[in-house]
């Protein structure tokens, strides 16, 4: 041992350490080691459990959230594909409804032009090259 006794029980790195300094640092270290155990690190512990436990629950309620809402999405993307098939149904009916319609006006027109030159023809039957006969 270096220097004076007074100072420390001995050195380390020239640094003079008292044993009943270091003891009594170990005794209160191992106290609070022990208090921060017992008091702290089970309210910890239970706090990280119960916080673990939610985060669990709340990824699995994420994942029926995301498997209901993919379940929705086919759905809707059923429907939204049906109603256009049903749309073109309507389209392609409409269209030869109006095709049909068209060709009945067309041969009514006809039959009235036709009907009109008869009775053309009958009221003045000399003018004939004026009906188109």
């Amino acid at each position: 041992m270096k220097g004076d006794s007074k100072m420390g029980d001995f050195e380390i790195l020239g640094i003079p350490v008292s044993l009943g300094t270091m003891i009594y640092q170990a005794l209160i270290f191992t106290i609070l080691v022990f208090l921060i155990k017992k008091f702290v690190m089970s309210r910890l512990i239970a706090v990280l459990e119960k916080r673990k436990t939610y985060i669990g629950k709340q990824l699995m309620l994420a994942e029926l959230y995301k498997q209901e809402a993919e379940q929705k999405l086919l759905e809707q993307n059923g429907l939204v594909a049906q109603a256009r098939q049903e749309a073109r149904k309507i389209r392609s009916k409409s269209e030869e409804e109006a095709r049909a319609l068209f060709e009945k006006t067309r041969l009514e027109a006809r039959e009235i032009i036709h009907n009109a030159k008869d009775d053309a023809r009958r009221i003045h039957p000399g003018h004939n090259e004026h009906w188109g006969a």
